[in-house]
């Protein structure tokens, strides 16, 4: 509106000065720049006002084509292929698989803590075995070494001389075992277990087991390391799984030739779902003292299921272990190379030996067993007989030979079985169908019946004389065992023992030793009875994984 108005002022100041009287010619000259004035002013408002139509249209223009993409409709998304979403797919199942490669798997598996990979192919698992016992030795009175011929093992050694008369009673740690098993990239099995309690007295520590196993050559296995080689059919029922408090004699002095817990060695084992092979190249136990030259000895044991049907199983086999080179543990005297047989009386609680053969030079030694056992249903028995010989080094005297056996039963009233081991060749501890919780579960029990007989005399001569050139008197032991088992569930066990205990023996003294226990009065007049007849009460508690 402004520049209309200059406009029309412009016109009427023309036309007033047209129609008016002649002025001056200064006047005139000073409306003429006026009216110039006038007309710059309304040119430069002129082209601000084009210049803000311009920028005005230009706006315009650019909402205009604002709007326009605004009402645009979007394109829809693009759908994939069947070939994209098969890609999609396994791309989410490879970052599943390995996002599940990467987590270990941790479980409880009857109260025994592991960890596996997740392929499977490694793991590590704890082990425990932990057994409390108690014993009371019900003896004669102890007399004096003068009249109480009562001896424990041949040798110099005041403490048994004088505990075969007074046994100790009392608790201790039998076994207080911890460690770790596993295998490794599938094919290498591997354990390590130390044993911190012991016989007679607990520790120190030391190694029962630390061995690895080779499995990759199914259905053989090769074993290195120190470990228990199979030895006989007790030898395989595990600590956790014995009928009894302790294992029978006879069986204890076979696997302890060459075998044992803490034994190094090499060795093979085949086997199928019904039977067992295996032979053995040992060495030392680990907690044997330093030698001048270790033990080289083979362990050999075969055996199976001979039959079998979901109500019983019959086992048979054979076992075996020569010493080719026993341990030389002196450069000079009598007895470089000694090997000898005795045992404690199936109890441990006190580390006496009742039977002993003595140290024999030898060049080497033998011991060979056969094995039946069978069940059915909740019925079981198990017996071995074994021989027992060494062979005497740079001697004309006769290669003395000894003996034993034993034979045991039990009975499950809770309806339990005892189930056959193929891996072991032996049977193991029931599994109680109902577990013990206070409310109607009693867990499962176990009657137990034992009888062994050990025989490690050798042309022993007759009583009231000394002992014949090249005779051994070990001893003669029998033993007859009963017991009760209690199963609260699998992982704890109760046992009482009750054990008569006969021993008849014959003081070892002779022309090659006339003072086999010490100077008198420790070592009794010749051809004297130093055996005796006692009975056990034990107890042990046990709770593994």
């Amino acid at each position: 509106m402004q520049p209309c108005l200059v406009r029309l002022a412009a016109g009427l100041v023309i036309l007033l000065c047209t129609f008016t009287a002649p002025v001056s010619a200064a006047v005139r000259e000073t409306v003429e720049a006026q009216i110039d004035a006038l007309r710059q002013l309304v040119e430069r408002q002129q082209a601000q006002l084009d210049a803000q139509q311009h920028q005005l249209e230009t706006q315009r223009a650019e909402l205009d084509a604002l709007k326009g993409q605004a009402t645009v409709p979007a394109a829809p998304p693009a759908v994939p292929s069947d070939s994209q979403r098969i890609e999609e797919l396994e791309r989410k199942a490879a970052q599943s698989k390995l996002a599940a490669q990467e987590a270990p798997v941790v479980r409880m598996n009857a109260s025994r803590p592991s960890i596996t990979s997740a392929d499977g192919r490694s793991s590590i698992a704890v082990r425990a075995n932990v057994q409390l016992d108690y014993a009371h030795y019900d003896q004669a009175p102890a007399g004096s070494p003068e009249t109480d011929f009562r001896r424990g093992s041949v040798g110099a050694n005041s403490r048994e001389n004088d505990a075969a008369r007074d046994l100790s009673d009392g608790a201790y740690f039998r076994r207080a075992r911890l460690g770790v098993e596993g295998i490794i990239a599938s094919d290498f099995g591997y354990r390590l277990l130390l044993e911190l309690g012991g016989s007679g007295t607990e520790g120190p520590t030391r190694i029962k087991d630390a061995y690895l196993t080779y499995t990759g050559l199914a259905p053989f296995a090769f074993q290195l390391g120190a470990f228990s080689p199979p030895a006989n059919f007790a030898d395989g029922t595990s600590t956790e799984d014995l009928l009894f408090i302790e294992r029978p004699t006879p069986a204890e002095l076979s696997r302890a030739l060459g075998g044992a817990a803490g034994r190094i060695g090499v060795g093979t084992r085949v086997g199928g779902s019904r039977w067992l092979g295996a032979l053995t190249l040992t060495g030392r136990t680990v907690n044997d003292a330093e030698v001048f030259d270790s033990q080289r000895a083979v362990v050999g044991r075969l055996g199976g299921l001979v039959a079998t049907a979901p109500d019983y199983n019959v086992h048979l086999g054979a076992n075996g272990t020569y010493v080719f080179d026993p341990p030389q543990q002196s450069m000079s005297g009598d007895v470089q190379y000694p090997v000898r047989f005795r045992d404690r009386p199936e109890i441990r609680v006190d580390s006496t030996r009742l039977v002993d053969t003595g140290t024999v030079n030898a060049d080497n030694a033998f011991s060979a067993g056969i094995e039946f056992a069978a069940n059915w249903k909740n019925l079981l028995l198990q017996a071995e007989n074994y021989w027992y010989g060494i062979e005497r080094r740079a001697s004309t005297l006769p290669d003395p030979e000894f003996g034993g056996y034993y034979i045991e039963a039990s009975w499950i009233p809770t309806g339990e079985s005892r189930r056959y081991a193929p891996a072991s060749a032996a049977f193991q501890a029931p599994r109680p169908r109902f577990p013990f919780d206070g409310i109607g579960g009693w867990g499962a029990w176990e009657l137990a019946l034992r009888y062994s007989h050990t025989d490690l005399n050798f042309h022993e001569g007759l009583a009231g004389t000394e002992a014949p050139l090249g005779s051994v008197r070990g001893g003669e032991q029998s033993i007859f065992g009963a017991g009760v088992n209690w199963y609260p569930n699998t992982n704890v066990k109760l046992m009482f023992n009750y054990l008569h205990i006969d021993v008849d023996r014959l003081n070892p003294a002779g022309p090659d030793n006339l003072t086999p226990f010490g100077p008198s009065p420790a070592t009794p007049p010749l051809g004297v009875e130093i055996g005796q007849s006692l009975d056990v009460y034990a107890l042990r508690s046990q709770f593994s994984f």
